[in-house]
This record gives structure tokens, sequence and C-alpha cells, in this order.
């Protein structure tokens, strides 16, 4: 019988298959710019089949999903007009994401190998399970926020909204750097919330193969279930927690104080 220690999956780095000048190309970078295709293509095709939708089942579909996805982005912001700027942002970091999470399903996917190095490597690994390519989409989700949070608020204003206007006092200070700390831990928990969910998921579907062995294929089904749905959580978290956080970004202490005094004037 197989030790369980014995298990073989995929290391936490991605393994590099080769270089670009000094950049290193790892199998997950590759990955990742072939799901980039997909998506764009992917909407490209939709747009040309919207233009026929009566007759296009495919443009159907994808209009409804469109729709379902505007109206739960809508509901985080409570204007369908602010929903409509950042609605590309979010529907495609949600399409995106989401199928990085299904590459790791692919057959090929991580079985393909490439020799490099004077040893066979994966040649394509999902983006998600690489720590680096979640950190990095945390990143830009959190960069967009501060940037629409600065117009919106201005300098003075996105201060205040860490530091109360009396802010060297030593207690708001301390309330600060608190507010502060927690935006960086905002980029901790996206990144690492994604990459662990995706890569330990795959990790137990490796696992559930190596262990079932010739009855693999029927062991790794409910597993494979299991997977897609997680996926799709886990991407649908991303965009749901990035468009609160936008929302977050443009309001003023004031505003949120105003929005919880209003609820209790109304029940008294």
């Amino acid at each position: 019988m197989m030790s369980v220690f014995s298990i073989v999956t995929a290391p936490l780095a991605p393994e590099r298959l080769f270089n670009v000048g000094p950049l290193p190309v790892t199998n997950s970078m590759l990955t990742g710019v072939l799901t980039a295709i997909f998506v764009v293509t992917f909407f490209l095709i939709a747009a040309r089949a919207s233009q026929t939708w009566p007759k296009s089942k495919f443009a159907y579909w994808v209009e409804g999903l469109v729709e379902l996805i505007l109206g739960i982005v809508t509901e985080s912001f409570g204007d369908r007009q602010k929903a409509k700027r950042f609605f590309p942002l979010l529907l495609t970091l949600f399409i995106f994401i989401l199928a990085s999470n299904f590459s790791g399903l692919l057959p090929g996917v991580e079985t393909i190998t490439l020799h490099t190095g004077g040893e066979n490597v994966p040649l394509f690994r999902s983006f998600t399970t690489d720590l680096n390519s979640t950190l990095a989409l945390a990143v830009l989700s959190l960069t967009i926020v501060q940037i629409y949070a600065f117009q919106e608020l201005g300098f003075g204003g996105r201060f205040h909204y860490y530091f109360t206007k009396k802010w060297w006092k030593p207690g708001n200070i301390f309330i600060g750097l608190n507010e502060i700390f927690s935006e960086l831990l905002r980029l901790v928990t996206l990144s690492l919330r994604l990459f662990g969910v995706i890569y330990g998921g795959e990790a137990l579907l490796s696992a559930i193969l190596q262990l079932a062995g010739n009855f693999g294929w029927a062991a790794s089904v409910p597993i494979m279930f299991l997977e897609i749905f997680f996926s799709l959580v886990q991407a649908y978290l991303f965009m749901i927690l990035t468009s609160t956080y936008l929302v977050m970004g443009a309001t003023s202490h004031e505003e949120e104080h105003n929005n919880h005094a209003a609820p209790a004037a109304a029940e008294s």
C-alpha cells in the first residue's frame, strides 16, 4: 500500500520553464497567459454573438450571467451607475479567476512535462495555485481601490479616513495605524485565501488519485465536484470583496456615522 508520506503533489513554488532575457517564465505564468487569452476570446465571441441574440443560445446564457453578476455588484454599491463604472473590472476578475481555478482540473495540466534544467517539470500549472499570482491579483485590486478612494475623497479626505481630524492625539494615532494595518491585512487575506483553497484542493485531488490506484477515476469524482464548487466560491469572494473595498474606500467616516445613525433614528 502506498504510504501517505510518499504521495507526490505539486511543490508550493512554480517551476521555471525558460527565461525571456532576465525574466524567468514559470509554468503558472504560461498557464496564466493562456487563460487570459481564453478570457479575451470568450468575451469577443460573446460580443459578436450578442449581435444575433435571439438566435444565439450562447449569447443568451452569457448575457444572463452578466446581468446576474451586475445585479450582485449593484447590491454592493447601492447605485447602478457606480456599479457599471467598475463592472468591467469586477466581471473580468471573476471570469479570469474562475477560469484559472478550473484550469487545474483540465486533463494534461501538471501531467504534461517539459525537460528543462536536467529534469522534467510540468508544462502547465493553474495560475491561482501560485502565491505570486494571487498576490499580484490582490495588489491590482487594492491599488485600484486606493486610486478610486483618492479620486473621490482627495488626499485630505483619505488621510482623515484613517486618522480623525484630531489625529495628533495618541489614541487617534493608534486607531489610524490600526486602520492602515487592516488595509495591509486585506492584501494578505485576499491572496492567501485564494491560493490556499485552490492549491489545497488540487493537492487533495492528487492524493486521492494516487491512493485509490486503479479506482482513482471513481474516487476523484466527488472531489472534482467539490473543487468546482470551491472554485466558484473563491472567484465570487474575490470579486465581491473587491467591490466592497471600493465602496468602503470612497466613504468618509462622517458618511459611515450617518449611515449608522439613520436606522437608529428611524427606530426611535
